[in-house]
């Protein structure tokens, strides 16, 4: 879910050698260059997958992971939201994924959004309207069948990374 850890855990994951593809960092490109602004980014994302189905942010973020893989071969692909996507990715990689869902608290997400202070958090989507979009486009089943599973609640940065490497070991 959003504000969950994803990038903190994928930032450990990079220290253990991992590349990192950062979905959300592919949709901000792609409406950047479409000149599109950032307090769309819900309906972006809702009318690409409207018109090129539920993987379509996995197929914009194709190219930017095939150039990723000709230099390494251990990715973490951040900001998955459903299973379509992992499929689009194996298929395209023709390598299996795993996956490691984040979980952190609605009300520990929620104080997160008033850190971080990225614009889409800020205007746009309410932040229970934000929740439910990422459920109904799988992010739910997706986090169901996860190989793994990071609770992000309550814990210091060196407790995470724990987590992440006990993963990675």
């Amino acid at each position: 879910m959003p504000l969950s850890g994803k990038t903190t855990v994928a930032e450990m994951l990079e220290d253990e050698g991992f590349a990192v593809l950062d979905m959300g960092e592919v949709v901000r490109i792609e409406m950047k260059e479409r000149e599109i602004p950032t307090e769309q980014t819900g309906e972006f994302v809702n009318k690409m997958r409207e018109l090129h189905g539920m993987d379509a942010i996995a197929q914009l973020s194709v190219p930017y992971l095939e150039e990723i893989l000709e230099e390494k071969d251990k990715v973490v692909i951040t900001g998955m939201r459903s299973w379509n996507e992992k499929q689009r990715f194996e298929e395209e990689t023709g390598e299996e994924i795993d996956i490691i869902a984040v979980w952190t608290s609605r009300e520990t997400r929620k104080e997160r959004r008033k850190e971080r202070q990225r614009e889409e958090d800020q205007v746009g989507d309410e932040f229970h309207e934000r929740d439910l979009r990422e459920i109904e486009n799988g992010v739910g089943k997706l986090m169901a069948l996860s190989d793994k599973m990071i609770k992000n609640e309550n814990i210091n940065m060196s407790k995470l990374e724990e987590k992440v490497n006990d993963i990675v070991d």
